[in-house]
């Protein structure tokens, strides 16, 4: 039934209030009690988001989570019903956050009005308070003192880097470097207790806890504390040597005294050299009777190898026993006759010696060793145990003849390391020796270039620089050839240096033959960026993040959270391609270009 409107006249469909659509829009705005505009805080040191209730969320852009975040700020939304919102396209520099939403409001008895307009996000700068204790660097709750009394630095650096890859540092506010090893700040205990955890099955440790009241409210009861823990590693570290107390050693199943640690992980691996045993000592046992090392990696002796006779016949015969497993893990017992490098063509002094390295062995190799009869252990035992001391104890194979021949190569790899600062007791006379803190490195990186089983724990990352570098002299080699060539075919270069650059190149092919099938580290090992993207919590990630990465995977799909639905913006029309297609429209129709 047709009927007109009572104030314009125009002949409508009947309805309660025998009114026409426009005629409602003119006379009710129901998006009038609705802001257009609002203002939104965000953190740049964490790109998070200010909620309406004062926290602080971190969201990706144009997604559900930053929608329903935007929704329950305008003043005056809550009195409408919401029916639908998504996002409008704006240009990611202009500060600018839009949104179309749709609104129902019932204005007379049985008579609901829609209506659609866009809200405009204002984005401005705020640091929230987890940022601003942050730069502060002295407002913390909790702090965790990592320490080892070791003379150097190795089980930090490798500590270091299994930090950085399991991300168990992104809550510490500060990270301070002191002498003798770490300083950890939070601003929540729990976060302290975390890594503590973390550490604790890395390495074998103990710890102490303390903590200080600074403030009491003597109204409410409450207070104010600052919690402290303690934890010490313990002081053996891998290679050393060490003499186990009689008690310890019987508690480790009456293993022997004089023992070498191959490894340390949550427990302390140890070594018999003479019967290849192995047993782990758990770090309680340690601490009940505590003793140091007594011979460390400072102590090494270079010795060259002038004999080896194997103890086993299967390894003899067939290279490794039946059973064994193979690798670095798969040890022989071997009669080893040794001299000191230093030595060699020097004097005539020679050592026998016992070696779980007969596998790894043969005449005319190099191999890291102790002086155990001349150390300063021979001295501190009584007699009878003195005599028991072998004359040298070999640890490891050398691959120094490698290295010097190789020394003008540059690692094609890096390591990431952690955001630390100093220790302000520096400028009260406290000096760290940063030569020997650059040996330490240095060593760790040659263990890491030795070791491949290490190299699997943690994150290796192509250096750039060095690989464009690799590639220039590679691409010159290649012109020193092409023109050597060039002038022998016209003559115009002596013989010899005719001969000199094809043999050059081929020494350089040689050597990177030789760079590929030696224990470096291969290429395929390493990650090609230095950040951890994605994996860092409450958008750590950074400013700078593509806008093609997350953010433009969530413009891509649509998303739906009950009433509302985010629609995705339609692609642009490429021009210009290799094929165009022309339509006809019809006459009388309407085109409209949207921008």
């Amino acid at each position: 039934m047709m009927i007109l409107c009572c104030q314009c006249g125009v002949a409508i469909k009947s309805n309660p209030i025998n009114t026409c659509v426009d005629c409602l829009q003119n006379r009710y705005d129901i998006g009038a009690g609705v802001a257009k505009q609002v203002q939104q805080h965000t953190c740049r040191g964490c790109n998070r988001f200010e909620r309406r209730d004062g926290g602080w969320t971190a969201v990706e852009m144009e997604s559900k989570e930053l929608l329903a975040l935007l929704l329950k700020k305008p003043r005056g939304l809550g009195a409408v019903r919401l029916v639908d919102a998504s996002f409008v396209w704006t240009e990611p520099h202009s500060k600018r956050i839009k949104l179309r939403v749709t609104i129902q409001k019932e204005i007379i008895t049985n008579a609901v009005l829609q209506q659609s307009f866009v809200i405009e996000y204002v984005i401005g700068n705020k640091q929230c308070p987890h940022c601003q204790r942050r730069e502060a660097k002295d407002t913390w709750v909790a702090m965790l003192q990592v320490r080892q009394k070791v003379p150097h630095k190795r089980t930090f650096l490798w500590m270091e880097q299994l930090i950085l890859r399991h991300a168990a540092h992104v809550d510490a506010t500060n990270i301070l470097e002191v002498k003798d090893g770490l300083d950890f700040f939070f601003d929540q205990r729990s976060h302290a207790e975390k890594l503590m955890s973390f550490l604790q099955g890395v390495a074998p440790t103990r710890y102490k806890t303390s903590k200080s009241d600074l403030s009491i409210d003597t109204q409410t009861g409450k207070c104010k504390t600052k919690f402290t823990y303690a934890l010490e590693i313990l002081p053996i570290c891998k290679d050393d040597v060490v003499w186990l107390p009689r008690p310890t050693a019987h508690h480790l199943g009456q293993f022997a005294q004089l023992a070498i640690c191959s490894k340390v992980s949550n427990v302390v691996h140890l070594l018999d050299h003479t019967t290849i045993t192995n047993v782990e000592m758990q770090p309680h046992t340690f601490w009940k009777d505590p003793f140091k090392a007594s011979l460390s990696k400072s102590d090494l002796i270079e010795f060259v190898v002038l004999d080896v006779e194997m103890r086993d016949p299967e390894w003899a015969t067939r290279g490794r026993r039946r059973g064994a497993r193979s690798g670095r893990e798969a040890r022989a017992l071997a009669d080893v006759t040794v001299a000191r490098r230093s030595d060699f063509g020097i004097n005539d002094h020679r050592y026998t010696c016992v070696t779980h390295l007969g596998n790894l062995l043969k005449s005319g190799d190099y191999v890291w060793g102790y002086a155990v009869a001349a150390s300063p252990l021979a001295t501190d035992l009584e007699e009878h145990e003195a005599r028991q001391l072998p004359e040298v104890l070999l640890i490891k194979k050398s691959y120094s003849d490698r290295r010097h021949r190789e020394r003008k190569k540059k690692r094609v790899w890096k390591l990431q390391t952690l955001d630390k600062e100093k220790d302000p007791g520096v400028q009260r006379g406290r000096h760290m020796d940063l030569s020997q803190q650059e040996a330490d490195y240095e060593d760790f990186l040659q263990e890491l270039e030795e070791d491949p089983e290490m190299r699997k724990q943690i994150n290796l990352y192509k250096d750039h620089e060095a690989l464009e570098e690799m590639e220039m002299e590679r691409a010159a080699r290649q012109k020193e050839v092409a023109a050597a060539r060039a002038g022998r075919a016209i003559g115009t270069v002596s013989a010899s240096s005719v001969f000199a650059a094809p043999s050059q190149a081929a020494a350089a092919a040689a050597g990177s033959s030789s760079q590929q099938q030696r224990w470096d580290v291969g290429l395929e090992e390493l990650l090609d960026e230095l950040t951890l993207g994605a994996g860092e919590p409450d958008g750590q990630g950074g400013e700078d993040e593509d806008e093609d990465g997350e953010g433009g995977a969530a413009r891509s799909r649509t998303r739906e959270i009950g009433p509302v639905m985010l629609a995705a913006p339609q692609p642009a029309i490429e021009l210009g391609g290799p094929t165009v297609e022309q339509f006809q429209l019809p006459e009388g129709s309407e085109v409209k270009f949207c921008f």
